[in-house]
């Protein structure tokens, strides 16, 4: 994580997601979740929200992220 930080912050956006490919995934997840908290109010905001904090994306994310440590370790990524 800190080479990825290391990197984008210095603008080597590709280099950066080589040192983590979850991220792909993740920084669109937490634009949407900001997104959700900051900008939407009434109906939408509970509509995005069950999609968002859901069940199902809870669960996603609890698989995909132990699931990524170990294909990323047993691989070499």
């Amino acid at each position: 994580m800190q080479r990825f930080l290391h990197a984008f912050m210095h603008g080597h956006f590709i280099e950066a997601f080589h040192y983590n490919y979850l991220l792909l995934i993740l920084i669109p997840y937490l634009i949407l979740l900001g997104i959700e908290k900051l900008f939407l109010t009434g109906e939408t905001k509970v509509r995005w929200k069950s999609v968002i904090e859901g069940r199902t994306m809870a669960i996603a994310m609890i698989i995909l992220a132990p699931s990524w440590f170990i294909i990323r370790n047993i691989l070499n990524i």
